[in-house]
């Protein structure tokens, strides 16, 4: 089915102001498909009278033709032209596919009318009575609720706008409420939204909009859905994140497609591990910080929430990073954020924080799955790799959160360890205590990052090594513990596929790849920093992709730092950093 674009510019506007929107739009969908158009009056010197009925017969004679041909319909409005969209659809009782708003004004009281007189200074004089029915017609269409619930909204407001406010924006989403609705703030973008310095930034969330909307989404996600159903109340909420899914290689992984890789994906990613904070009350000695120094940082809520928007298709959502996310004193919000969004929730933790009253909290917030990062249960080893570790108090919160989850609802649980040479000895310990805990999974892996490499089973493996893993493996079998290889991490359906990726050759654990095996990393998931920042993986905190915040997502995600980087992995020399870690 193809698609219709109209673009609607500003009563005080000029379709030149959204010139360089159609200028992308064109190449793509077609001269005939997208209509630029210029409203009744607009070809003069100065602004004509306000006639709000012959605006919106304009608007709804320009639309006609493609609701004829049934086209997938896409309106977009700027600043005024907005409202003028909405008076037109309440008329004609039509809802788009996709409802674009720029910089729409959703009331004008005293404070807005002097912000408008500023913004007109110098430029064409309106006569007195148009500002007046203008005025009300931006009143009229602010004090409508919209609640066409198979319609999509997208809310873009300039940070920099001196005229319509964030607060605009805001209440225009608080009535959308029941339609599929995305807000979006644009940095470096002022009122001209579309001829601001960073206006690129604007036209590449509108063209993935109108991509997600143009495409025709058959694909099948039953199979997902039945081994992580989750995923259903997702794509029911989130319906154009059906082909991300469907396309990503762990959703090929489940539907027996044939996974074909390449530099550039035709998804965007599925699962974000989102880092809230930089502060951490232990110091591991293995740990990225340790040689990344990133000082005291928290994530506030507002970030995190322009984050989702910016990853729509991000359906699992991990709170995870450099810092310790219970350190958060707004995590509970963090997760009922992500959870209303149906979001699947994760978070990994090293669980000294993870009181009763918390871990409570948590659950009843909607987290769907927990981590807790446990590398040896005993005290001495524990204060030398790390530091600041209590055991005891480590083991009962465990307990404590997996007696309360298991009250509560069900949800997954795991043990994530990472062995070194140090802990390996003390490993059957660690499995005996584990396997008493009630766990889902434990997840197996070996040290990685380059300054580690010195401290890994892989660089001291020999045969006593490796019979000593087995035989603690095989003795979490026999307690039905399923011990799993790092490669499931970022798979669909644990629950039910955990069989697929159990440890049943022990030796995997210190192997390494010269070819990339089985890191889908760079194809689906984005790691973003507490400041925005993206990097190219968990693995390499330290090469920056881009700021999601400053720079088009297509270019982060399909530009050259990130393309490169999945060239060399799928080349016959991919790079160092990959070839020494677990997952590749």
């Amino acid at each position: 089915m193809k698609t219709g674009i109209i673009l609607v510019h500003g009563f005080t506007g000029a379709s030149l102001d959204l010139r360089p929107l159609a200028e992308k739009l064109i190449p793509i969908y077609g001269n005939d498909s997208v209509k630029n158009i210029v409203l009744p009056g607009h070809n003069g010197e100065y602004v004509p009278e306000f006639d709000e009925n012959e605006f919106v017969d304009c608007i709804s004679n320009e639309i006609s033709p493609f609701r004829k041909q049934n086209k997938k319909i896409v309106i977009l409005g700027h600043s005024t032209g907005c409202n003028l969209v909405l008076s037109y659809m309440h008329r004609d009782g039509y809802s788009p596919d996709l409802l674009i708003l720029a910089e729409a004004p959703c009331r004008v009281d005293s404070s807005a009318y002097d912000r408008w007189i500023n913004h007109r200074k110098g430029k064409k004089p309106v006569p007195f009575t148009s500002i007046a029915k203008m005025v009300s017609m931006i009143n009229r269409t602010g004090k409508r609720n919209y609640f066409k619930e198979d319609m999509y909204s997208l809310i873009i407001t300039g940070e920099d706008d001196k005229l319509v406010l964030t607060s605009d924006a805001r209440e225009w989403r608080a009535k959308f409420h029941k339609v599929k609705t995305r807000l979006v703030t644009a940095p470096g973008t002022d009122h001209d939204i579309f001829n601001s310095p960073n206006s690129a930034y604007v036209i590449d969330i509108i063209l993935r909009a109108i991509a997600d909307i143009s495409d025709d989404y058959n694909e099948d996600v039953s199979a997902l859905v039945s081994v992580e159903p989750e995923a259903g109340d997702f794509v029911v909420s989130n319906p154009l994140s059906r082909k991300h899914l469907a396309q990503s290689p762990g959703g090929k992984t489940i539907t027996g497609s044939h996974i074909v890789l390449n530099s550039l994906p035709v998804n965007e990613p599925v699962f974000a591990n989102i880092e809230i904070t930089t502060r951490c009350n232990f110091r591991c000695k293995y740990c990225a910080r340790a040689n990344l120094d990133k000082g005291r940082m928290d994530m506030d809520i507002e970030t995190f929430k322009r984050i989702l928007d910016l990853l729509p298709h991000a359906y699992r959502v991990t709170l995870v990073g450099l810092g310790e996310p219970l350190l958060h004193a707004r995590i509970i919000e963090f997760i009922e954020i992500a959870s209303s969004l149906k979001r699947r929730v994760g978070l990994v933790t090293n669980t000294s924080l993870l009181e009763s009253s918390i871990s409570r909290e948590l659950i009843s917030a909607g987290l769907d799955s927990i981590a807790f990062s446990l590398d040896t249960i005993n005290q001495d080893v524990a204060s030398r790799v790390r530091k600041g570790t209590d055991i005891d108090r480590v083991i009962d919160n465990i307990r404590q959160f997996i007696k309360i989850a298991n009250a509560a609802r069900p949800m997954a649980k795991a043990v994530f360890t990472a062995l070194s040479v140090e802990t390996l000895p003390y490993f059957n310990d660690l499995v005996e205590t584990v396997s008493s805990f009630g766990v889902d999974i434990m997840m197996l892996t070996d040290l990685n990052f380059k300054q580690n490499v010195k401290d890994t089973i892989w660089n001291y493996a020999d045969t006593a090594k490796a019979l000593q893993i087995r035989n603690s493996i095989k003795k979490a079998f026999i307690k039905n513990l399923p011990v799993l290889s790092v490669h499931a991490l970022e798979e669909f359906g644990l629950r039910t596929r955990y069989r697929d990726f159990l440890l049943l050759l022990p030796d995997q654990l210190f192997h390494r790849s010269e070819k990339r095996k089985y890191c889908f990393s760079p194809w689906q998931t984005v790691p973003v920093d507490v400041e925005g920042n993206i990097t190219m993986c968990d693995c390499q905190p330290y090469k920056i992709a881009g700021n999601i915040f400053t720079k088009p997502f297509t270019e982060i995600w399909n530009g050259s730092i990130m393309v490169d980087h999945r060239e060399r992995m799928l080349s016959k020399l991919p790079p160092s950093v990959c070839r020494i870690c677990p997952r590749f």
